[in-house]
């Protein structure tokens, strides 16, 4: 049931979101760990490094810091996660129950 539930939300695990950032320099941090950002979006992100026990559909709370030419995108939420390569040892979230506030600065990063 989470699954199909999974699949009608973001779409197949091998479907990627299209307007991702790539080339950043950004982390986030999650039960303790920091991990390397590979990219984000406004919806959500993919982290490198990771070797941890969370399955597609857990629902962790993480710590997003992303450093840009001249600001800093920092802010707390929960996510959704939405792929795990345990290969290539990617982890890949949704972003969810995060404040209107933050939701809003995204979403003008993207458009401008």
């Amino acid at each position: 049931m989470i699954k199909t539930l999974l699949d009608k939300l973001f779409g197949k695990p091998e479907v990627r979101r299209e307007g991702r950032e790539f080339g950043l320099i950004g982390h986030i941090t999650l039960d303790g760990y920091t991990y390397v950002l590979e990219n984000w979006s406004s919806s959500g992100f993919a982290v490198t490094g990771y070797r941890g026990p969370l399955l597609r559909g857990d629902r962790p709370n993480i710590e997003f810091h992303l450093q840009l030419d001249d600001t800093t995108i920092d802010f707390q939420c929960s996510a959704i996660i939405v792929r795990v390569d345990e290969e290539k040892q990617i982890l890949a979230g949704a972003f969810v129950e995060m404040d209107k506030e933050t939701r809003v600065k995204l979403a003008n990063y993207f458009d401008s």
